[in-house]
This record gives C-alpha cells, sequence and structure tokens, in this order.
C-alpha cells in the first residue's frame, strides 16, 4: 500500500525530522537513508517501521539540523585572514587604499559556511529520533488506512460477484442427474447404433455413478465458506492480506476442482468468469496490508 508521512522532533540540541514513503509490495521491505550521526538509530528504526507496515516497500530518510530549526553557520576565520592579507598586499602593490569590510570579506567564497550538521549524542538523542519517527509513521499509517478502505470496498464488491456467480452454479445442479442422463443416453445410443436398443437399468446406474464423481456440492458450501471468512476479515479490519491470500489460494483450488467435475458447458463458462474475477481479487490484495 502506498503512503508517505513526515514527523519532526525537537531536543535541546538536535533537530531530527523523518520522511516515510511505502509503494505495494507483498512482503515487507525497508529502505534506509540515514545521515551517519543517525547510524546508531537504524536498528530501532526498522524495528519501529516493521511493528507499523506488515507488507509494503518503505524507504525511510532523515535530516538533522539545529533546535530552532535553522540551519548552523560557521565562519572560516582562518580563510578569512587570509583574503585580508592578500587584499592588504594587493593594496600596496597598486598603491591604494585598502577598505576591507565583513561584507567584502564574507562575499568570497569558502568564508560562510552553512547547514552545519550538529552532532547527535546516541543516549541524550535517542528519544528525540523515535518521536520524529513515530510521528512519520503516524502519518503513513492515516494515508494507507485511507487507501485500505477504498481497496476494501472493492474487494467486498467483487467478492458479492463471486458469490453471485457460486448462486447460479447451484441453480444449474438442481436437475444435473436428468441432463447428464440425457448425455449418457445420448452417448450410448451412438455406440449402440446397430441394435438401436438401451439397457435402462444399465443406464439408470451409468447416470448414478456419474453423477456422483461429478457431484459439486461440497465445494459449492466450501466456496461460500471462504467468502465469508472473506467478509468478516475485511470488517473487521486491521491487517488482513495475508489471510486474504489464503483464502484466495483455496478458493483458486475449489474453483479448479469444479472446472474439473463439472461437464455442463453453461458452468464450465461460469467457471471460467469466476476464476477472472478471483484473479483480479488477487492482485488487489497483494496491495493490502
Amino acid at each position: 500500500m502506498s503512503g508517505y508521512g513526515r514527523g519532526v522532533a525537537v531536543g535541546d540540541h538536535v533537530r531530527i525530522s523523518f520522511e516515510a514513503r511505502s509503494v505495494n509490495h507483498r512482503y515487507c521491505r525497508i529502505g534506509m537513508h540515514l545521515p551517519a550521526e543517525l547510524g546508531f538509530f537504524e536498528a530501532a528504526a526498522r524495528k519501529q517501521v516493521a511493528e507499523c507496515v506488515d507488507r509494503g516497500k518503505v524507504d525511510l530518510a532523515a535530516t538533522i539540523g539545529g533546535p530552532k530549526g535553522l540551519p548552523e553557520v560557521e565562519l572560516d576565520h582562518e580563510l578569512a585572514a587570509s583574503y585580508k592579507r592578500a587584499l592588504v598586499k594587493l593594496a600596496e602593490e597598486l598603491d591604494i587604499e585598502p577598505r576591507i569590510d565583513l561584507a567584502l570579506l564574507t562575499g568570497f567564497p569558502g568564508i560562510v559556511v552553512s547547514q552545519v550538521v550538529p552532532k547527535v549524542d546516541p543516549e541524550r538523542d535517542v528519544e528525540v529520533a523515535r518521536q520524529a519517527l513515530a510521528a512519520a509513521l503516524a502519518g503513513l499509517d492515516r494515508m494507507r488506512e485511507a487507501e485500505g478502505e477504498h481497496l476494501a470496498a472493492d474487494i467486498s464488491q467483487r467478492f458479492e460477484i463471486i458469490d453471485g456467480m457460486v448462486d447460479r452454479i447451484a441453480e444449474m445442479t438442481t436437475d444435473l442427474p436428468h441432463r447428464y442422463r440425457a448425455l449418457i443416453g445420448a452417448r450410448i445410443e451412438s455406440l449402440l447404433e446397430e441394435t438401436g436398443e438401451v439397457d435402462p437399468t444399465r443406464l439408470a446406474q451409468e447416470v448414478a455413478y456419474y453423477a456422483d464423481r461429478s457431484d459439486i456440492t461440497e465445494e459449492l458450501v466450501r466456496m461460500r465458506s471462504h467468502t465469508g471468512k472473506a467478509a468478516v476479515l475485511i470488517d473487521r479490519g486491521g491487517p488482513v492480506g495475508r489471510s486474504l491470500d489464503f483464502l484466495l489460494q483455496e478458493m483458486h483450488r475449489e474453483v479448479n476442482t469444479l472446472g474439473a467435475k463439472a461437464k455442463i458447458v453453461e458452468i464450465g463458462g461460469l467457471v471460467v468468469d469466476l476464476k477472472s474475477e478471483l484473479e483480479r481479487v488477487r492482485e488487489q490484495v497483494q496491495n493490502v496490508e
């Protein structure tokens, strides 16, 4: 699931900010882009992210600044003195009066050094880092939760479509024995064209055997059970991606069995539609935590 969050925390000596971005991924993958001063916090940051994100690729970046949020400024005194000496010498050679002031000196490159990274103390500033990361993850979670609500609505609608297909298949199974009888009878008659006779008893036995091997009642019951469990998971909320992924695998198995056992053309067509709809749900579930 995709999202973005930013968090800032300020201590007495340092200001730390985190940015967290996530994109869809089947598993949890964490990329770190931390300054060297926060190297001590990497392991704790990974743990903190993993506690918040179950699935998704998360990129985490951090910056460090002064406690007031303004860049720290340093002046290179030695370089400024060198510039001054060079200017005085030049004025003497040209026999002119040197007019050197701060505005002139600070205009030379290298005199003003800005954005100096403050020193970070692992023991003193670790809580500042935790607070900044927690704020970033909270923002990330809010965005991911909003996306999750849209995905949940779409997945629920698709499961309703699947339920409707299962109901249509169930309706078609009510007269299957009669349809199997006609199907088998036609096949037997084609094989016995010479005599033109079909043994009714043997035909009834073949129909019963064929109907028993082609019975899809159990598969339909399990399909309804799986879609019911899926609806409960979605309504419950929280991390459901892996559970839905497992249910979809089970539903694929049931649908494959339906396709293998059902010998009626109409049911075969619905089985193809079921597989297509399940694949659409599977693609969405890959994005769900």
